[in-house]
């Protein structure tokens, strides 16, 4: 994951602010863990040639099923790398939902063409750069229509990145796990960009992009993409 730059002096911050920016490092990282052991489980299958679909999914889903219960996430699952499977180029053995339905293809709306995803950051990130990463916040319109935040973690076979894990936490799901710590620091969670994602102040709505000259100290969130922003 690529650190933020901190733009302010972090080393003044209250330790409300601190505390909230450890916070929000340890729940993603407890996702990151979790998706870590789905990776883990799949290694075997993903070394299988030909590799067909019902394969990977009857291999991820006792995973995901397992990844869901633990924690409180919207969805997750492995994406298949661009012609990795032998039966599908673009595949999602993904769950989501209260009845965690398996997505398998989404489609373009109106069009029936499978969703290229390889080009979104919530795959393209982690392909590019080998680690783990947070996009958000951003709507899920091809799934969801909801506020997401989604971490991917790459999925390496033998030298080969064959596809991502990842798992969507409902910005609903982080505003009641994290609004208490942010209130009390009186800051902002904003992603690489600058972009809110969880604000103190009810007139700073999550998705606006602050302005360089409205930012404040910024204390970032370990290694994740994310930061407190305060002042």
């Amino acid at each position: 994951m690529g650190s933020m730059v901190i733009e302010g002096a972090s080393g003044s911050a209250s330790p409300a602010a601190l505390a909230c920016a450890r916070e929000v490092e340890a729940y993603f990282h407890g996702v990151i863990e979790a998706l870590d052991v789905v990776r883990s489980g799949l290694e075997d299958v993903c070394r299988r040639t030909p590799l067909l679909a019902a394969d990977l999914v009857a291999a991820a889903h006792p995973l995901t099923r397992d990844l869901l219960a633990g924690l409180p996430l919207f969805g997750g699952g492995f994406v298949a790398a661009p012609g990795f499977l032998a039966d599908h180029h673009l595949y999602l053995a993904w769950w989501q939902g209260e009845e965690q339905q398996l997505l398998a293809q989404s489609t373009v709306s109106g069009s029936g063409d499978p969703v290229d995803y390889s080009r979104v950051e919530w795959y393209r990130t982690p392909v590019e750069t080998g680690r783990a990463h947070v996009t958000g916040p951003f709507v899920d319109y091809v799934c969801s229509d909801e506020y997401m935040l989604t971490t991917t973690v790459p999925v390496e076979v033998d030298g080969r990145i064959v596809g991502v894990v990842g798992a969507d936490t409902l910005l609903d799901t982080f505003e009641s796990l994290l609004l208490g710590a942010v209130r009390e620091a009186g800051a902002a969670v904003v992603n690489q960009s600058f972009r809110v994602v969880l604000s103190a102040d009810p007139r700073v709505p999550t998705g606006r992009l602050i302005a360089p000259e409205q930012r404040g100290a910024l204390i970032p969130c370990g290694d994740l993409p994310l930061g407190v922003l305060v002042g």
